[in-house]
């Protein structure tokens, strides 16, 4: 075979693969390699009814200093938030309006009386304040048990629905959904 027909072969190839790749963003599909949720395949799909405790949702931080630091820190990558520039997040929705939300550095946030597992901040990284906050309207907590390395509301607080991208279901994944979300019938 000649070096040109491989060649030729090569671009081809690559040109296949990036348009499935396209197309497969297109339909929402994403491939998660953080910690936040188990590594795999997932796909977002539009918001078309009220957020509920335990929804797993794709959301952009929102713009705050912190997501800076963290962006400078190599945490978070560049991606397709408006306002931040960085990458939406795979989260559990923990707390939705009227809910009531403790936060007390050194301990996991409390949701409705319940401790959430893995939800203490990290030393080195600034939480958000301590406090007992009410959620507002137009606004929800998101908040990850399967990672006590998770960034979330610990850090970043309420989240603005308007950032939310949409609701997301696990595809093909590494490890046990339900640990996401030992809360959700709060």
């Amino acid at each position: 075979m000649s070096r040109r027909l491989i060649g030729m072969g090569a671009i081809v190839l690559s040109a296949c693969l990036y348009g499935g790749y396209n197309v497969a963003v297109e339909m929402g599909f994403h491939v998660n390699l953080t910690d936040s949720a188990p590594h795999g395949i997932w796909r977002t799909r539009p918001l078309d009814r009220q957020l509920t405790r335990g929804d797993l949702v794709e959301v952009c931080a929102p713009d705050q200093p912190l997501m800076r630091i963290m962006e400078q820190r190599g945490y978070i990558e560049t991606g397709s938030c408006n306002d931040t520039h960085l990458i939406p997040f795979l989260k559990p929705v923990a707390a939705v309006a009227g809910d009531t939300v403790v936060v007390q550095h050194g301990h996991d946030v409390i949701v409705n009386g319940l401790s959430l597992p893995h939800t203490n901040a990290m030393p080195n990284i600034p939480a958000w304040p301590d406090g007992t906050y009410t959620v507002e309207a137009g606004t929800i907590w998101v908040l990850s048990s399967y990672s006590a390395g998770s960034l979330d509301s610990r850090y970043f607080g309420p989240v603005p629905l308007q950032l939310v991208n949409g609701l997301v279901q696990p595809i093909l994944v590494a490890g046990d959904v339900s640990v996401l979300t030992p809360w959700r019938h709060l």
